[in-house]
């Protein structure tokens, strides 16, 4: 009994111990399965493609890093750019109809190394310019990662400078691209096109039917509504630092500031000179500089040296001549110092001129002309010039400063093109944002309209509420004025007026029309029919115009401003601007605002 009982007490002590041990066991095993599982299961729903990943950045990824790719010699090139190109025959807009908010999607290819057979590469390293042009792309709204959802391809191939690469490979290295297609809906960026000793104006790199945003296309190799021209990015102008100074003539006329010219024009230029003196500068470059200083910050003339391109802000005009290539990064230089570039090149297609009105900022002559081009400038009138000068200065900080700025510009103008319902107006590309002011930026708009009369009896203004035909002020207890005019008001006005509306607490609305109207020289804007306010809220006895001396305090108010300003501002008009929307056919409750039409 004893024994087994003392059986009974040792056997369930063992088992527990046992099962401990198993449990560990198969926990692991378990453990190790359903790690498996999940693995196998990242791996089946990952994206295999080596497209998904767009890791194109030098300064994210090492260039010992990237993925090689052999070109055999006898791989496929595309055929040459199409001249006959156009958005509708060889862009695929299908590809951009399931994108939302009326916005491209932009692929950007991952970063590879293409070498021929012989392990020679088909281009040198990705430079600076283009690495950052890719940056502006992939840190816009454009960008996506997901090719299947792109509507344009950038490749990671830089073709920025025709003089780095190898024309034949590096066509058979875009021939590569997955989705190449023959170069549909294929972006290609390109500043310095063509090469010795033709020079030819858009990219020799055979591409078939790919897009190219290129400087210095002429009107022969520049596809109308299909390519983009773009400017040649000055590094010069983005990195020094020209403080803007006003329009205005300056030191010179006419400035030429430009190297290496040919020499006809470089004779042209030094006749100008010879014929108007010291209103004409020509540089050229300095061959006595001291050692250490860069001859691209140095203009000479003679024995005397500018510093470039500060002194392009001297001078009212700066020309723009063709150089070697069409397409010269002077002109951005000159923008950046408000000089107006006169452009002196035949068939030069200006940079964006698709979208932005050059006439504005710059003047085009042809080059048959260019001995009379100091009488054609001559002949623009100061005020015009002034502008000129500002909008140039404008067309540099909005479209030139950087390379985020061209890259960024170039894929609105093609958005706009896939999306033209939503596309920018030509006033939003062309005016800077202090011109854009929607409706009457110096104006005072308000509903309920007074008027100002002239007593004859008694030789002075009266204040007139009586419903007339005419109005010269507007309450301003629910009206619209640019805040500048608080500021005006505040600090500008003129005379003892803001102690005289303290101390009669009944013409400070009066003071105001008095004050933007002397300003600006203009009448008031009067909206809808509204004679008076309505305050259902307020009492009978709360209502200040109730009072008798109401009337006669505000003329009051009228004369003393007169004499203070010393004439009368105030523009009397019979015109009123009423919103048509409040007159729409709808059910009074449903209006969020029904009085706005009552007298």
């Amino acid at each position: 009994m004893c024994a087994s009982v003392k059986y009974n007490i040792r056997g369930p002590a063992l088992i527990p111990r046992m099962k401990t041990k198993h449990r560990i066991y198969y926990v692991t095993l378990f453990s190790i399965v359903l790690l498996g599982l999940i693995a196998t299961g990242m791996f089946q729903f990952w994206p295999h493609s080596i497209e998904s990943s767009s890791d194109w950045s030098v300064e994210k990824r090492s260039v010992r890093d990237v993925p090689v790719v052999r070109l055999p010699a006898d791989s496929p090139v595309p055929e040459r750019g199409d001249l006959s190109c156009r958005m509708h025959t060889c862009f695929d807009v299908y590809r951009c109809g399931f994108n939302p908010k009326n916005k491209i999607k932009v692929y950007i290819y991952s970063l590879k190394k293409y070498v021929d057979d012989a392990g020679v590469p088909v281009s040198s390293t990705i430079s600076r310019e283009y690495n950052e042009l890719l940056t502006a792309i992939s840190d816009s709204d454009y960008y996506t990662d997901d090719i299947t959802r792109a509507c344009l391809f950038v490749p990671s191939i830089d073709v920025l400078n025709q003089h780095t690469l190898r024309v034949k490979e590096t066509a058979q290295a875009l021939a590569q691209l997955s989705r190449w297609d023959r170069g549909t809906n294929h972006l290609l960026f390109n500043m310095l096109p063509g090469g010795p000793p033709d020079y030819n104006t858009a990219l020799d790199v055979p591409r078939d039917r790919a897009l190219l945003a290129g400087g210095g296309f002429s009107t022969w190799t520049y596809r109308q509504g299909y390519d983009v021209s773009i400017p040649v990015y000055s590094p010069l102008s983005a990195e020094v630092d020209l403080p803007e100074k006003g329009p205005g003539p300056r030191r010179f006329f006419l400035l030429s500031s430009q190297v290496a010219l040919h020499p006809e024009y470089r004779e042209e230029l030094d006749a100008l000179q010879a014929r108007h003196g010291e209103a004409v500068l020509v540089l050229d470059k300095c061959t006595n500089l001291s050692e250490g200083v860069p001859a691209s910050r140095k203009r000479c003339h003679k024995h005397q040296v500018f510093d470039y391109p500060q002194v392009l802000q001297e001078a009212t005009f700066c020309v723009v001549l063709r150089g070697a290539r069409l397409g010269q990064a002077v002109l951005s230089d000159v923008l950046r110092a408000g000089c107006v570039p006169v452009v002196i090149a035949d068939s030069y297609v200006l940079p964006f001129s698709e979208v932005l009105d050059w006439k504005r900022a710059s003047v085009v002559v042809p080059e048959e002309k260019m001995s009379d081009v100091y009488s054609i400038l001559q002949s623009i009138p100061r005020r015009q010039m002034e502008e000129m000068q500002r909008q140039a200065r404008w067309f540099w900080e909005a479209y030139f400063q950087s390379i985020k700025a061209i890259a960024l510009a170039t894929l609105q103008i093609i958005n706009d093109r896939i999306y033209p319902y939503a596309a920018i107006s030509y006033e939003e590309w062309n005016d800077p944002p202090s011109v854009v002011w929607r409706e009457f930026p110096d104006r005072l708009v308000g509903y309920p309209g007074r008027l100002h009369l002239w007593d004859h009896e008694m030789s002075k203004w009266k204040y007139e509420s009586e419903w007339t035909n005419e109005v010269s002020m507007v309450l301003t207890g629910a009206a619209f004025y640019h805040k500048y005019f608080n500021y005006l008001y505040t600090y500008k006005m003129p005379g003892d007026i803001k102690n005289w509306v303290d101390a009669h607490m009944n013409c400070e609305d009066i003071a105001m029309n008095f004050l933007v109207a002397n300003v600006t020289g203009k009448a008031v804007i009067k909206v809808t029919p509204r004679k008076k306010f309505k305050c259902p809220e307020c009492t009978a006895i709360d209502g200040l115009s109730l009072d008798q001396t109401h009337m006669v305090e505000r003329s009051e108010c009228i004369n003393k401003f007169a004499s203070v300003f010393g004439t009368m501002p105030l523009k009397v008009v019979e015109h009123r601007a009423d919103p048509v929307l409040y007159k729409d056919d709808f059910p009074e409750k449903l209006k969020s605002f029904p009085n706005i039409g009552s007298l």
